[in-house]
């Protein structure tokens, strides 16, 4: 009786038991997929673009002797600020004073000459031809003395402009040639920040650049630098090239920047400039070029592109308007700015997809 009873209890819990354990058992994690992305006309952030910049020195000259010879002094160092004109190093002038002794002496002669031959042609005791003869060596021989004493004040290298120096490329005592790097002059009275921008931005700066009158807004500009704290520098723009980077299909633009007198900015350093992104702006759909490992497609073979939501990490198709094919990009047209498109591996997407951003120089799984 007991066994029965005991078999009847075990065939009762039995099922309990298997249904308990399935619902313990943990579900398995959803799929989340490392990609590579890029971001449409910048990163949005509230109602700025956001872009990285190089500050740059506003002029710049690599300084050079317009003659060889060997270093006899080095007068300044490097971060030192100049005058213009300020001497910064010497050659050894021995040899240049011993040429310029040498083509005065000649000079000295020739002029003698040239003093006694106009007199003499005035008293018909010599012929026009000895004159001109004579008159042309006097000539030449000026023209030798110039020389020497233009090559004599060429051995003290000066300041073309006032600045600091940002590199010495030379020792002192060194043999130098003509026109060889010795020291790099900067500028930075005013700097410069060099951006990369999308073409309907890199338009309207030069709308701004240009002094016609425009009755558009212009657009705020500041730059951010992660070595000083919360402090926006403002910005203008200087100039904007037209020609497309052939790559990026973006435009450089130089924007200019009052060099602060409390911070320490020097060309070199890199910045994030933000732009002001206008209401008429926000959401617009931008023509970009894009790798074409970012554009597949879709069921009915449409060009589809994935779009990363940064709030869930999840990714969703969208459609997008194909245009010029290149060997390594293809222009697609119906992408809005600010927007973050899968560049590789957008072959393994699925709708809702959970996905990881890669940093530079990682490279997405390349199995389904």
């Amino acid at each position: 009786m007991k066994t029965g009873y005991r078999v009847v209890l075990a065939c009762t819990l039995l099922p309990l038991l298997m249904t308990a354990c399935r619902e313990e058992a943990p579900l398995p994690p959803p799929e989340t997929r490392p990609v590579k992305t890029m971001v449409i006309g910048g990163v949005t952030t509230g109602d700025y673009r956001q872009f990285p910049g190089v500050v740059d020195a506003i002029q710049k000259a690599d300084l050079s002797f317009r003659v060889e010879g060997k270093l006899k002094e080095i007068l300044v160092k490097e971060g030192d600020m100049v005058k213009k004109d300020q001497a910064l190093a010497r050659l050894d002038p021995a040899d240049y004073q011993i040429v310029l002794n040498d083509r005065k002496a000649s000079y000295e002669t020739a002029k003698a000459n040239y003093d006694r031959a106009k007199e003499l042609v005035e008293k018909n005791a010599i012929s026009r031809v000895d004159h001109d003869k004579i008159r042309a060596e006097f000539f030449t021989a000026k023209a030798n003395l110039d020389a020497a004493e233009q090559d004599l004040n060429y051995t003290s290298l000066k300041a073309t402009f006032p600045g600091y120096i940002a590199k010495r490329h030379v020792e002192n005592f060194e043999e130098v040639r003509r026109k060889q790097t010795i020291f790099t002059l900067q500028d930075i009275s005013e700097l410069e920040i060099k951006v990369d921008v999308p073409e309907n931005l890199m338009i309207q700066l030069r709308r701004q650049v240009e002094p016609r009158k425009t009755s558009e807004p212009r657009r705020k500009m500041y730059a951010v630098f992660d070595q000083i704290k919360d402090v926006e520098f403002p910005l203008e723009p200087k100039e904007v090239s037209t020609t497309a980077d052939v790559n990026t299909r973006t435009f450089e633009a130089t924007l200019k920047m009052k060099s602060p007198e409390n911070y320490n900015v020097l060309p070199g350093m890199t910045a994030t400039v933000f732009a002001e992104l206008f209401a008429s702006e926000m959401g617009e759909t931008v023509t970009v070029d894009l790798p074409v490992t970012a554009v597949v497609a879709d069921a009915d073979k449409a060009a589809t592109v994935w779009v990363v939501d940064e709030d869930t990490m999840t990714v969703s198709s969208k459609s997008v308007k194909p245009g010029l094919l290149s060997s390594n990009s293809i222009s697609v047209s119906g992408l809005e700015v600010g927007e973050r498109v899968v560049t590789a591996g957008a072959a393994f997407m699925r709708e809702g997809m959970k996905v990881t951003l890669l940093q530079t120089g990682e490279q997405p799984d390349q199995q389904p």
